[in-house]
Parts: C-alpha cells; structure tokens; sequence
C-alpha cells in the first residue's frame, strides 16, 4: 500500500526536468560507514527516479558526484549522465577520501567542471540545476561565500542532508541560501534508509 501511494508524488517528476549534482563530504567527520550510508542513498535516489533517455532528452533527470575534501580536493566521482550503469559503477568505485572538509572549493569546482566548464553550460536548457549537499555544515570558511555565490550565479537550486545533532546551523543555512524547509535532517545516516525519509527527499528533488 506505501507504494502504491508513493505512487503519485514520483509520477509527478517523470516529465520535469531536472540535473541533480550531488555534493559528498568526504572529511574524516563523516567516517567509512556514514559515506558508505550516502553512497548507497545516491545510488538508490538514481534508480527510484526517471532518467533521461540520452544527454540530448530534455525530460527527466541526470546526476552527478563531486566528492570533496580539502581545498585541494575535489573529485568528479562522475559528470551529468543520464546512464544508470555509469553511475553504478562509479558508485562502486568511489573510495572515501578521509580529509579534511572544504565545502566552498568544492562548490567552485563543481559549477566550474560540473556545469560551466569552459564557458559552456552543460545543464539543459530549462533543467532545474539541484544542488544536493551532504555535509554538517563543518567546513572551513575560506571561499564559502564565494561558493554559494558561484552556485547562485549558474541558478542552483540547493538542498542540504544534514545528520546528527553536531552541525554548524549558519553553514547550513548559508548553503540553503536561507531556506530552512531544504535541510533534510535525521539522527543519524540510517536515516536515508528511512522509507519516509526517501520519498519526502524524492517529491522534494522533483
């Protein structure tokens, strides 16, 4: 019965589209298990919604991974694609970084190798750009302004999950760009597998 109620809200995005960059925090706070947790979330949030039948389709969604550490690095763990089996595999490959956390380099580097590299935009035309982050908020503070407004020039639409009790709040709304109804919070990462959890994430996204 969940599902079948499930249903609509999910059927309402099949049409919409939407590109989806996913923003992982691999600093030492999250630990082994927790990005373990966000991986397996990533994945299953690919294979609930409707992909895009090929780059060009203008319908439905496409996803991408930065995974992201210190200032210097950050890792395009894979770019927009509209390909399940691309991102499975890359998934499957992602090794938890272990570092330290960056969060406004990151966000630089992603509108720069994610969406406007070289000039061009590769998010499609009339696509909501969603900006997906999985952070507490405890970053360093170098270029995070900077970050947040570097996405809010290429139109990203933020959404922040946010676990656990120790968070920084001014980052988080910082990155929301004030929109508190956008910080997905839970106790811990076992959250994601929470299945109220998953689809008020998934009517949210769409």
């Amino acid at each position: 019965m969940k599902e079948i109620l499930s249903e609509p809200a999910v059927a309402s995005c099949v049409q919409r589209p939407v590109d989806v960059v996913f923003m992982l925090d691999g600093s030492e706070r999250m630990g082994l298990e927790d990005h373990r947790r966000a991986k397996e979330f990533i994945e299953k949030v690919a294979s609930k919604l409707t992909l895009a039948s090929g780059q060009t389709d203008n319908r439905n969604a496409r996803f991408a991974l930065l995974q992201y550490g210190s200032p210097t690095e950050q890792r395009v763990e894979f770019a927009l694609t509209h390909n399940l089996t691309v991102i499975y595999d890359a998934l499957s490959k992602v090794n938890y970084m272990d570092s330290s956390s960056a969060l406004g380099s990151a966000i630089i580097h992603a509108v720069n190798n994610l969406v406007i590299p070289r000039g061009d935009r590769l998010v499609r035309r009339n696509a909501e750009l969603a900006f997906v982050f999985i952070t507490d908020g405890i970053t360093a503070s170098e270029q995070l302004d900077e970050g947040v407004s570097a996405m809010r020039r290429a139109e990203g639409v933020p959404t922040v999950i946010a676990m656990g009790s120790d968070t920084d709040e001014e980052v988080l709304r910082k990155v929301s760009l004030g929109d508190m109804s956008a910080i997905f919070r839970g106790v811990d990462y076992s959250v994601l597998n929470n299945p109220s959890f998953f689809e008020r994430f998934i009517r949210w996204i769409c």
